[in-house]
């Protein structure tokens, strides 16, 4: 049969189709539009009750509910236009930020003791071997408001001066210390330490554990049945956590320095490791690995030898190099088996922000002194001492709120993902300076800035050797970062941080810096002032009292908490502090004026500072070199005269 030739005349055409409909009306409107233009002829019956419109209907039904999930799933997608709770949890977690069901309240509380006193004749002092060493976890209660628990965080160390007041607290007839009261701060959070136990009869991959309380705001420990502990990371892949470590050789060093750490810090690598998720629900789930336990995976010193022996050296080519494996351990941890003990806290939300003079109450605690060489009548004064503890908040509890708002985990996320742990700015080194836990030591002042000796030395060079022609002036040095940092030593005044301290700033902050950055950690240089100054007294003050005033507020003015490196001294702020007093009429002169050691004693810092130099316009300037105005000895270095 011969084929027969196709008439072009009945060759279907292009038609022309919108892509803009969104709503039922839309696509109806359309539709009854496309069958007027290419359907004239086959169908012109548009009315309401027609079978015709019937189908277009349910066509621009099934178009209206398919443009709907289209646009819904693709904004559920975004963080910044989802709406379902669930989903935005899911992508605040995978930005890094995890969203909080409860957030405990904290304050400083006050604990007390009392230390039986020793010596001699007028030689009297606290018996250091009666200072309590009290482990974290310290359970203490307001009960004013309905009992809610609070906990320390870290060790409560009686021993260690800083934040320490002692005073008299008994004595004998002859006006002899009997005992004293030892007063120190510690840090305490809302919430209440409970535990949950769960047995893995088989390593399986990427076990989860579900607690099922929805208020859970800290996993505290993870323990198994062999007594190995398990360490919570950010994310599975990373097996390098920190580890504390007794600083044994802390009350050797010289008191010269600042107050040594109790704690050494350490990086260890473990393959028993967790991550901590919250679902929709706000249950806390904790997912392990999937590997087990090799010997390398405890080790962090990196031999060639070991990397010679694995599947990199044989056949790199082929091989992908995973830089949390180049030792071919099980990257995602270990699979748990056996017994895991969670201990862990609940708690918080606005209900734990008490009072002031409410947390009052002692629940738990539990001493870590050494008293096996006590004999039996300091073993009664040691029990006498175990029970004073007290504890009291002189500052009400701040900062606790119910779970997170979607939108607050929706813009927590986004700031969170841009932060990324890492430091890139002067304020990210300060704030993470600043944040290293304070059983690490800690710097009480901070200065960063860009070494500027190397980028000197690169202009210098750069403007002997023009690029293409163009002399380059301002190109930045390498990313070398001076961190000028100073601490406290007993007493409460300025001195260069001890090494222990240094080397565990150094420690944790290679974990968040920039490949790129190098920091050096240098000492802070303090300028040691003096304050002279004299007032017109009003007729009919007393000029001894507004005097005493007048050095208060100078006393102030200079408080050591209230000044940071490199920040100026501004003469007009030191006149207003002055004059405000009351009974002061006028203030004649101010004169800041330097101390140091050679002379002025060895109470001082050596460094001579030509003060007049560096004043201009009333205000008096730091030096090029990252320097600290201090007034060490206030009752001493403020010299106040007044007339009337």
């Amino acid at each position: 049969m011969a084929l027969r030739r196709l008439d072009k005349s009945f060759a279907p055409t292009k038609k022309e189709i919108k892509y803009l409909n969104k709503t039922f009306g839309e696509f109806r409107q359309s539709l009854i539009d496309f069958a007027k233009v290419y359907f004239p002829d086959s169908y012109n019956d548009f009315n309401e009750a027609s079978p015709g419109m019937m189908f277009i209907e349910m066509a621009s039904y099934v178009g209206d509910v398919l443009g709907y999930y289209v646009d819904t799933n693709f904004r559920e997608n975004l963080l910044q236009y989802a709406n379902e709770k669930d989903n935005i949890i899911s992508m605040a977690q995978a930005f890094g930020y995890q969203p909080k069901p409860t957030t405990a309240a904290t304050t400083e509380a006050d604990f007390f003791q009392v230390v039986p006193a020793k010596g001699l004749s007028d030689n009297y002092a606290p018996d250091e071997r009666f200072y309590l060493r009290l482990a974290p976890n310290i359970v203490v209660a307001a009960e004013d408001f309905g009992t809610v628990n609070f906990r320390t965080i870290d060790e409560l160390n009686f021993a260690d001066p800083t934040d320490r007041e002692i005073t008299v607290y008994s004595t004998d007839n002859f006006d002899r210390p009997v005992f004293y009261l030892v007063r120190k701060k510690a840090k305490v959070v809302a919430g209440t330490i409970k535990t949950y136990e769960s047995t893995f009869t088989t390593a399986q991959k990427f076990s989860k554990v579900v607690i099922p309380d929805t208020n859970v705001i800290d996993i505290i420990s993870v323990v198994d049945s062999s007594g190995n502990t398990w360490y919570q990371v950010d994310y599975l892949a990373q097996d390098l956590v920190f580890r504390s470590e007794i600083n044994t050789a802390a009350s050797t060093l010289d008191s010269d320095f600042s107050v040594p750490p109790t704690y050494l810090l350490k990086i260890t690598r473990t393959p028993r490791r967790f991550v901590v998720r919250y679902n929709e629900n706000y249950e806390c789930e904790l997912s392990f690995g999937s590997g087990i336990l090799d010997d390398s995976d405890e080790s962090i010193n990196l031999e060639p030898k070991k990397i010679a022996n694995t599947e990199y050296q044989t056949n790199l080519a082929s091989t992908s190099l995973d830089p949390s494996d180049f030792l071919s351990s099980r990257s995602y941890g270990m699979a748990p088996t056996g017994l895991l003990t969670i201990t862990y806290a609940t708690g918080g939300g606005i209900k734990s922000n008490v009072p002031m003079g409410t947390i009052t109450k002692l629940v738990t605690v539990e001493p870590l002194n050494d008293i096996a060489s006590f004999t039996p009548t300091e073993l009664q004064l040691w029990n006498q001492v175990k029970q004073s503890i007290a504890v009291n908040n002189s500052d009400p509890a701040t900062g606790g709120k119910d779970e997170d708002s979607i939108e607050e985990i929706r813009q927590n996320a986004l700031a969170f993902f841009n932060a990324q742990n890492r430091l890139v700015t002067v304020e990210d080194y300060i704030v993470r300076t600043y944040a290293m836990p304070p059983k690490y030591g800690g710097a009480s002042k901070v200065f960063v800035t860009r070494d500027e000796q190397i980028n000197n030395i690169l202009r210098a060079t750069q403007e002997q050797q023009p690029v293409g022609g163009i002399f380059v002036e301002d190109t930045p040095g390498p990313g070398i970062i001076n961190m000028y940092v100073l601490g406290y030593n007993r007493d409460k005044k300025l001195t260069t941080l001890n090494l222990d301290t240094k080397g565990n700033l150094k420690t944790y902050l290679d974990q968040y810096r920039m490949l790129t950055d190098q920091v050096r950690i240098l000492d802070g240089f303090v300028v040691n002032i003096g304050v002279k100054f004299k007032v017109v007294v009003f007729k009919g003050f007393n000029m001894n009292e507004v005097l005493t005033r007048c050095i208060d507020n100078v006393k102030h003015f200079f408080s050591v908490d209230r000044w940071q490196i490199n920040q100026p001294i501004l003469l007009n702020d030191l006149y207003l502090e002055i004059a405000a007093v009351e009974g002061v009429q006028s203030v004649l002169s101010v004169e800041v004026f330097n101390r140091y050691r050679f002379r002025d004693g060895s109470d001082y810092n050596d460094y001579l500072y030509d003060i007049g130099s560096a004043t201009n316009n009333g205000i008096i300037y730091p030096s090029l070199d990252p320097c600290i105005f201090e007034l060490r000895y206030p009752d001493r270095d403020i010299i106040a005269s007044a007339v009337q």
